[in-house]
């Protein structure tokens, strides 16, 4: 880690998991769409009162770690600002690490399973738009998902419309349209959400972001997950529910076409 390998133990991080983290892919040449990354914990750190170090010293810290990190890519990449202690006179600090990828060749051949998850996601809550480091609501979540057998939960919101992934947006596709939950339904602002529809525009995808129910999206013709170390990664159940998962080279599939179309892009910024 840098700047330290320790933790002050008066650090809000360390007493209440106060503060913010990002999760990026990194690759031969570097990480991948680190701006996006970077702009969505300043706004995190906006919103929780932290200040972030400003980018020529947050580049100078991030390169000096990758230099001396003995991981080959591909690796995840966390970005970790604590909450510092302001009573104590200690400020935020950045702190990085890294750890192997969590997904394999054979899920994106053949799809992921979901399982709707027994609790809601509380729309209200002002932590949904960032990423923040107290995330055990997230892992319950996701240890649930795994007893009943998949390997993601989705969530229903208060209202039970669809929410998002314990860690991850989704999407799906009914009828060569595509659509994902509204950030308003208390999902996370991903990078690679923001991405997709960014894809979907340029494709002439017919994209809309809104308030689904689960009975929509098990009637799905096709469905995908999203985020930054796994990319579009293709969902082959939901429960009971089957979902088709074409060939990575099919074309008459809108999963395929934007996985392909998201590969050419991260080909072009590289």
């Amino acid at each position: 880690m840098i700047p330290s390998e320790l933790i002050s133990p008066l650090d809000r991080l360390a007493l209440f998991g106060f503060g913010l983290f990002e999760t990026l892919l990194v690759l031969e040449k570097g990480p991948l769409f680190l701006d996006l990354h970077w702009g969505r914990m300043t706004r995190g750190a906006e919103l929780l009162n932290l200040q972030l170090p400003n980018k020529e010293e947050r580049t100078d810290l991030l390169q000096k770690f990758l230099r001396q990190t003995p991981d080959s890519p591909p690796y995840a990449l966390r970005l970790t600002l604590s909450g510092g202690s302001p009573s104590a006179g200690l400020p935020a600090q950045l702190f990085f690490s890294v750890r192997p990828l969590p997904y394999f060749p054979e899920q994106y051949r053949k799809g992921i399973s979901l399982h709707v998850l027994a609790n809601p996601r509380n729309e209200h809550s002002p932590l949904i738009s960032v990423k923040s480091t107290n995330y055990l609501e997230n892992i319950l979540a996701k240890e649930e998902a795994a007893n009943f057998g998949a390997d993601e939960g989705i969530w229903l919101n208060s209202q039970g419309y669809l929410a998002e992934g314990t860690m991850s947006n989704f999407f799906f596709i009914k009828n060569k349209q595509l659509f994902t939950p509204s950030l308003s339904s208390g999902c996370l602002p991903g990078t690679r959400r923001q991405l997709v529809l960014e894809l979907a525009h340029k494709l002439d995808i017919p994209a809309e972001e809104g308030f689904y129910t689960l009975s929509d999206l098990l009637s799905a013709d096709e469905v995908f997950m999203t985020n930054a170390l796994m990319g579009i990664m293709p969902v082959k159940s939901a429960g009971h529910t089957v979902f088709p998962v074409s060939s990575p080279c099919s074309g008459n599939s809108v999963t395929r076409r934007l996985e392909a179309a998201l590969k050419e892009l991260i080909t072009a910024v590289l």
